[in-house]
């Protein structure tokens, strides 16, 4: 997958402007004439990040009913999507070979689920991962997290989460204006989701954004261990509209909205992925790293790429660190 790039220009070491390049192409395009049936099969092959939500949202938005065991496959890819990029994209210290092997597993497992395995299958899986302790691989990373948050000077920043009851608003927004899914904006709202959105955080810098994420991946384990003993299904996963359906995807909320013709067939589509509110221009990763320090060379480009991580943990940063000069 083409990564996001992150043009940064900074003088002595601080940032004063970035440029956020994202490589999203529109896949809207494909939906339109197909039948609700074809759309949601052709989402599962067409999306490589979050096929499971991707899938479930088309058939939410263009009013099919729900399928059989949806919240423990939302769920699973949830969990095996922030396990994976987690663990091997981290821009810093690798993983180890037992964590890779751990990895492998737990992946293997979770696209069992429901059938094929067990909570205690899943409790024995996450285990091996070491998450809210001192000797797994997070709290690894929270050492070099905490190095860069000090060296950088972040400062935690207001958190304004999407939540369901924007979706009717950005609906109409984006039926309004084609490109409002480019740079989406709730008025002067500079709206985040994801991890740390979900925890119900007041604020966050580098850390605290990072330390969500492993509790998110430890929250929904217990989620997902609950279902597999038979608690009742989730309704909030999936939110169902008129025309529209949003997710809480791995990388957070992820909204879908279609128009049927007479004939049954998709005429329109609009999807706004979850990194598009992150990674607005004016957005919350780009307020907070205006004016931070991020020194020069190779370890300026990792601690913004590191940064970046922590808002989005399945798509790829890749950081460039330009020096500003006088005119």
């Amino acid at each position: 997958m083409t990564p996001l790039r992150i043009r940064v220009r900074a003088r002595k070491g601080e940032v004063e402007q970035i440029e956020i390049l994202s490589p999203r192409v529109d896949p809207c395009a494909v939906f339109v004439g197909l039948y609700p049936e074809e759309a949601v099969t052709l989402a599962g092959r067409l999306f490589s990040l979050c096929p499971v939500a991707q899938a479930t949202a088309v058939r939410a938005a263009t009013g099919l009913p729900p399928q059989e065991d949806e919240a423990e496959k939302l769920l699973a890819e949830r969990l095996g999507e922030m396990l994976r990029a987690s663990l091997l994209d981290w821009p810093g210290a690798a993983p180890t070979h037992a964590e890779i092997a751990a990895l492998r597993d737990a992946l293997a497992l979770l696209r069992r689920l429901p059938d094929a395995a067990s909570a205690d299958d899943l409790r024995d899986a996450l285990a091996r991962f070491g998450l809210g302790t001192k000797d797994g691989f997070v709290a690894r990373q929270m050492a070099e997290a905490m190095a860069d948050e000090f060296f950088m000077g972040l400062r935690p920043r207001r958190i304004e989460p999407l939540i369901a009851e924007d979706d009717p608003l950005i609906v109409d927004l984006l039926w309004a204006d084609k490109t409002f899914s480019r740079a989406p904006r709730i008025g002067e709202r500079r709206a985040e989701t994801g991890a740390a959105a979900r925890a119900g955080m007041a604020s966050a810098a580098l850390t605290a954004r990072l330390a969500a994420r492993e509790t998110d991946m430890m929250a929904t384990g217990r989620v997902l261990q609950w279902l597999l003993k038979g608690g009742p299904s989730l309704e909030d996963i999936c939110t169902r509209g008129d025309g529209y359906a949003a997710v809480e995807s791995a990388r957070g909320r992820l909204l879908h909205a279609c128009k049927l013709d007479g004939s049954g067939r998709i005429s329109d589509y609009r999807i706004i992925a979850p990194t598009e509110w992150n990674f607005h221009p004016d957005g919350p990763f780009a307020r907070l790293l205006i004016g931070a320090k991020v020194g020069e060379g190779l370890d300026a480009k990792r601690r913004v790429e590191r940064l970046a991580f922590v808002f989005d943990p399945c798509i790829k940063a890749e950081a460039e660190i330009l020096e500003s000069v006088d005119a």
